[in-house]
Formats: structure tokens, C-alpha cells, sequence
């Protein structure tokens, strides 16, 4: 089976957040806990008085160099061999909370109920049925793409201001970029 990733084009995101309610939905992601697998960010850049915002809708990126899973003490982070997806095995987990101090893309959330780390699972269930991710088969403007990882990294740019500098973990998500006017 192959593996996954996203492409994200920010000049097409309206900041709606159907990707955020999607994979809540289908993840039944607990409410009240502040634990979102996927947020949509505004960031800001520049200097004043040309400072520009960006949204990203950002998540699990599901690294092939995953820090998440080489710093877990035991070992309840882990590869999906079928499709390259990073996972906790919440029966192991012990909330230690040491995947979310070395993600540098905040992926990993702590539930405060449970007392365990979640993220996003990139829907893999979804994937063995043949269907993309909730987040991005809901995004009304094609602003979150999914698709094959080895069509997609050959794709736009790797990183995007404010985004962590994607050397150490190889993320798998790439960036549609659009300079912005006067940039």
C-alpha cells in the first residue's frame, strides 16, 4: 500500500474550518477537552507596516523521521506499515507528554480527561475503505488535498514562513505558494 500526504495551498483557504469540524466528527473527538487533531492557524509575518496573515490548516504530518515516536519512552507511538501513518497506541501511552515537547508542528494533543496524548490518525480507516481523510474531502475550496505521498512531494514548496524548518522530520506535506503582493 502506499503512503500519504497532504498539499495545502494557503491563498485558497477561507478560514472556514470544515476541515477542523470534519475530523472531529469522524474522530469522535472528544468536546471540551481542547484537543483538536487538525486546527486552522492564522499566521502572521513581515514587519510593520506590511505584516501579512496566513491560515494554515495544520496536523499530524505524519513525518518520515517522526521525533514523536523516537522520543516516546515506551514505545506507544508507532508506523502503520500499510500506509505510512504515525499512531498512539493509547494502552500504552502514559502521557508523558515527551511527543508533544519534540513535535515542532504541535501535533500531538493532551486530553486531560483519559490523561494520554491523541493526534490525528490521518483517517486511516477511511484510507483502508478506499476514502480520503474527512478534513480534506470536506474543504470547500481544494485548499486541503491528500493523495499519494510520491505524486505529491514533487509538488510546490516544502516550507512556508512560520512553518519549522522540515530538515530534521521530512514532513509529509507540501505547500501550493503564492507570493503576496509587494512581497
Amino acid at each position: 500500500m502506499p503512503s500519504y500526504g497532504w498539499l495545502f495551498d494557503q491563498k485558497r483557504c477561507i478560514e472556514c474550518r470544515a476541515c477542523e469540524t470534519a475530523c472531529k466528527q469522524w474522530n469522535q473527538v472528544e468536546v471540551g477537552q481542547n484537543v483538536r487533531y487538525r486546527r486552522v492557524q492564522i499566521r502572521e509575518s513581515g514587519v510593520f507596516p506590511q505584516v501579512r496573515e496566513q491560515a494554515i490548516s495544520s496536523a499530524c504530518n505524519h513525518c518520515d523521521t517522526a521525533w514523536c515516536m523516537m522520543v516516546c519512552p515506551v514505545k506507544a507511538i508507532s508506523r502503520r506499515g500499510q500506509d505510512g501513518t504515525i499512531q498512539i497506541d493509547q494502552s500504552k501511552c502514559v502521557g508523558c507528554r515527551q511527543c508533544a515537547a519534540f513535535c515542532p508542528y504541535q501535533a500531538p494533543q493532551w486530553n486531560a480527561r483519559t490523561m494520554r496524548m491523541e493526534k490525528c490518525t490521518g483517517c486511516f480507516d477511511r484510507i483502508e475503505a478506499g476514502l480520503e481523510p474527512a478534513c480534506s474531502t470536506i474543504c470547500p475550496t481544494g485548499a486541503l488535498q491528500f493523495g499519494e505521498w510520491s505524486r505529491i512531494r514533487e509538488q510546490g514548496a516544502d516550507r512556508i514562513e512560520n512553518f519549522s524548518n522540515p530538515a530534521g522530520t521530512k514532513p509529509r506535506i507540501r505547500f501550493i505558494v503564492t507570493p503576496f503582493p509587494g512581497a
